[in-house]
């Protein structure tokens, strides 16, 4: 029997993209970290500002540092997978930290530790939110308002998927896990699949949700990381409000209302979640479902034609139509039955 070892090489994953004003702090808080057998790995997408300069100028003082350069722009979670890839033949476990955020010295060491005392693939640490003299009160109390992930996971221990999903229920449709920065997971648990690439507000929540609903996982209640708020983060460009146009009516519903519906799909359909919908129970699965298509609809008077050609170019095409009927008058008379019929349904989920 070959023995653990409790000294694996973590990759440092920091995907960049005109990142200048915030790269350097990152950097250092990685190059700081007590955890002594790491490698920093960046990639860089295609930046215009003086990214690249500062990471490749990092790289020659410390030879943990590897800089690539993808050859053309990949957008954001193309180049969360692409630095995964990028990491070396010896690489087992990922350790994600984004370009604008920071973690305490000591958190490969203590994620590390959890996970091998644990025997896990999967390590979920808490997090703070900092944020920049110019972001607004509102867009403060819009993060104070979040569920925190430690008062969820109130322990600091391992997790079976059907104690995730009794605790995770109540907050299925809203990202209360955290950020990829908040993780580390085994390397040769991953795939580029993972990553649900038709979901631009939660795909990481997905992906976090796969895992710790697949298998045992490690929730360590410390707040180990910082995630930086400011407002050209990715972040608070999906979720600022944006102006109800023909050029971008389709992202707002992308991210207000075909993820929710998705993650409907995923309850209903995905054996993971099997916990999660026997708890919610199908009727009140396919109830919500049918709310959130047509408020989707109500919510966005005369975008009607746009929105049901993007319902029907997803591969949810007759998952989200199934039984639901999208003309304006008949939109009107559901959404005043299902404003009654929903409502316990919308305030036990926040939906």
């Amino acid at each position: 029997m070959s023995e653990i070892n409790t000294t694996p090489l973590v990759s440092i994953c920091i995907p960049t993209y005109n990142g200048a004003k915030y790269i350097e702090e990152t950097i250092e808080c990685a190059i700081n970290q007590t955890y002594q057998n790491i490698e920093i790995i960046i990639s860089d997408d295609q930046s215009t500002d003086n990214t690249l300069k500062i990471c490749n100028s990092f790289a020659l003082k410390d030879d943990r540092i590897k800089v690539f350069q993808n050859k053309h722009n990949i957008g954001l979670v193309g180049n969360w997978c692409e630095v995964i890839n990028k990491t070396s033949k010896e690489s087992e476990w990922i350790k994600f930290l984004f370009q604008d955020d920071l973690m305490n010295a000591a958190t490969v060491e203590k994620m590390v530790d959890c996970a091998i005392s644990s025997n896990v693939d999967f390590v979920l640490t808490n997090r703070q939110y900092f944020f920049e003299k110019d972001i607004s009160n509102k867009t403060k109390d819009d993060y104070g308002n979040v569920k925190k992930t430690g008062k969820i996971f109130t322990e600091s221990r391992k997790y079976s998927p059907a104690e995730v999903s009794k605790l995770i229920t109540p907050y299925i449709f809203h990202n209360c896990l955290g950020e990829p920065p908040c993780t580390l997971f085994k390397k040769d648990k991953f795939t580029t699949t993972d990553f649900p690439l038709d979901m631009p507000q939660m795909v990481d929540y997905v992906f976090n949700l796969n895992k710790i609903l697949e298998g045992d996982f490690y929730f360590l209640n410390e707040l180990l990381v910082k995630f930086r708020v400011h407002n050209n983060s990715q972040t608070n460009k999906n979720t600022s409000s944006l102006k109800k146009s023909t050029k971008n009516i389709l992202r707002l519903v992308e991210i207000h209302f075909y993820e929710k519906l998705k993650i409907c799909h995923l309850i209903l359909n995905n054996s993971k979640f099997k916990h999660i919908n026997e708890i919610m129970g199908e009727d009140n699965i396919s109830c919500i479902k049918q709310y959130i298509f047509y408020r989707s609809y109500y919510k966005n008077k005369g975008f009607h034609t746009r929105i049901s050609n993007l319902y029907r170019s997803s591969n949810l095409n007759s998952f989200i139509f199934n039984n639901c009927k999208p003309s304006f008058i008949f939109i009107k008379y559901k959404i005043a039955n299902y404003n009654l019929k929903a409502r316990n349904l919308r305030i036990k989920y926040d939906i």
